[in-house]
């Protein structure tokens, strides 16, 4: 959120006449930067508002398919330092250590079960818990990773 407004207040320094004594831009260069940072702030405001969103996977879950999920969750904290901070039957809810996967503090792995769809969330954080909305393409992209092994093992399952 700091970011944002920072990228915002960059943007009304460009506007203002007083930057274009200062830095001897013209009228062409300032409307140019002013759409970067327009277009900057766009990015990052639509990365923070969709970074709590859940992918849903429609008709994967029963009994057995539960039983390769969780397997693969344990495969997981044991090939990896991802551990668990909730494991309840319904919810789980793993953290991944800073640098392992991408940039930022740490990273959070949601999973909620829902009758017989799975929800999965995959988001980042950066210092005191802050949402980091940088990383919002790249964790849609583990989320989908993450999916497709889930069902590669359920099909791959005896």
């Amino acid at each position: 959120m700091i970011f944002m407004i920072a990228l915002f207040g960059i943007l009304i320094y460009t506007l203002t006449l007083d930057s274009f004594l200062k830095a001897e831009m013209n009228y062409i260069e300032t409307l140019i930067i002013s759409a970067i940072v327009i277009l900057a702030i766009a990015l990052l405001n639509y990365g923070y508002i969709k970074n709590d969103e859940f992918h849903r996977e429609k008709d994967i879950l029963n009994n057995e398919n539960k039983l390769i999920i969780e397997k693969y969750l344990v495969q997981l904290t044991e090939q990896r330092e991802w551990s668990f901070i909730k494991n309840s039957e319904q919810l789980k809810v793993m953290t991944i250590p800073m640098w392992q996967i991408q940039i930022g503090n740490y990273s959070k792995l949601y999973m909620i079960y829902d009758n017989d769809d799975l929800l999965l969330n995959f988001s980042s954080y950066a210092l005191f818990g802050l949402k980091f909305p940088v990383n919002y393409f790249c964790n849609r992209k583990i989320e989908q990773k993450i999916i497709q092994k889930i069902k590669t093992k359920i099909k791959n399952a005896p």
